[in-house]
């Protein structure tokens, strides 16, 4: 049997402007996806090779990809040095630009995380929307870019719009960064946007909420700084179209449950609104539309696109909008109930007297009123958020 010997490919990669090593640089074998990375010193190794012809590359962020062609002879070491040139990268400080109900101007910043020198220019679809400087160049140092809207002649419907960063190194296009710009709603921490109505003195989202990172069902939420939702039966498309399901502490964000007449604490909603308190949905909202004996169908979506029949009494003159997202429990082996059938809402009040249990409301499709309700805080359920008072 031949015996293959194999060889080796090793090098330096270096900053072609200043000479200097690269550090935890990668390069890459492309046949067959191996890599390594640079030391300190910018060295690397990529080891028992079987002989033949391999394109390697080497890159790292900031910096454009270079590619090499080497040959690998049996029992040698080739050497492959890499000088990459640094290229810029354009960094906004937003993901999207929430002009809410009545803002006409927002600002953000917009710098160069990469090497050299970033030339950009901005474009909007929409010529109501005017972005100040409309170019620049930034190296070291950052620009704040102020964006503005005339609402003139604007309807109160939700708009979604964009901007556009086209950027150079040199003349060299770079790709495309497109922000969203929305208006007449409210942005959740994920740029997912919602309509927002006025029911009497307080201001709701119309829709649930979906922000956050979806889990399994069986799976109980942590507290660890990420937003965890459920998805019924596991669908994301279930979330896309009634919103994620959350335990309870999760959607308060691990605080003390929040039993004010007016609510307080955020949780999961964006800056400016906060998840309602009993007191809220009902002293304010139920009430404030009859009572909980015919507040239900005013809450509710008409129809059977998504409520099962017979969806009695639903006519939605509210605008709340309410959608039957069930609910799931992960410490159920079937975890996912209702949907279609219930909508339940966490409130940010606990049960009296048992810190297990929450509050929250539920509207039925075989019922025009609201009954009472509570659930174990363990439980996934529909959440909405209330606009604060007094914020724009």
């Amino acid at each position: 049997m031949e015996v293959i010997l194999h060889g080796d490919i090793t090098g330096l990669v270096t900053d072609a402007t200043t000479s200097e090593p690269i550090d935890a640089a990668s390069v890459k074998i492309n046949q067959s996806g191996d890599s390594t990375s640079t030391g300190s010193d910018g060295t690397y190794l990529l080891k028992n090779l079987t002989p033949g012809n391999y394109e390697i590359e080497a890159s790292k962020f900031g910096y454009a990809t270079w590619p090499e062609n080497v040959e690998v002879v049996k029992a040698e070491t080739k050497n492959v040095d890499f000088a990459l040139n640094g290229i810029p990268v354009p960094n906004p400080s937003v993901a999207c630009l929430d002009f809410g109900l009545d803002s006409t101007s927002r600002s953000f910043a917009i710098s160069n995380i990469g090497k050299g020198k970033l030339t950009y220019v901005f474009t909007t679809s929409q010529d109501w929307i005017t972005v100040h400087p409309s170019s620049g160049e930034v190296t070291n140092e950052t620009d704040i870019i102020t964006v503005t809207v005339n609402r003139t002649g604007l309807s109160e419907n939700i708009y979604k719009e964009t901007i556009k960063i086209t950027s150079f190194a040199g003349q060299v296009l770079l790709t495309d960064i497109i922000i969203p710009v929305y208006l007449n709603g409210v942005a959740d921490c994920d740029c997912n946007y919602y309509k927002v109505v006025r029911i009497g003195t307080q201001t709701w989202m119309a829709e649930n909420l979906n922000v956050g990172f979806q889990i399994g069902t069986n799976t109980n939420s942590s507290n660890n700084g990420i937003i965890e939702k459920y998805c019924y039966n596991n669908s994301p498309s279930n979330c896309n179209i009634y919103g994620g399901l959350y335990q309870w502490d999760e959607m308060i964000q691990y605080n003390p449950s929040d039993n004010g007449t007016i609510g307080s604490t955020q949780g999961i909603c964006p800056d400016g609104w906060h998840i309602p308190t009993n007191d809220e949905w009902w002293l304010i909202l139920i009430d404030g539309l009859g009572g909980g004996l015919v507040a239900g169908g005013k809450l509710e979506e008409i129809g059977t696109a998504h409520w099962h029949d017979p969806n009695v009494g639903a006519t939605n003159e509210s605008g709340f909008s309410g959608l039957p997202g069930g609910s799931v429990d992960p410490l159920s082996g079937d975890s996912s109930y209702d949907m279609g059938v219930n909508g339940n809402w966490w409130s940010s009040t606990e049960y009296p007297g048992d810190t297990t249990i929450a509050l929250s409301i539920t509207l039925m499709n075989s019922l025009d009123r609201i009954p009472w309700s509570a659930n174990f805080k363990q439980r996934g359920l529909s959440v909405r958020c209330l606009k604060d008072p007094g914020k724009r």
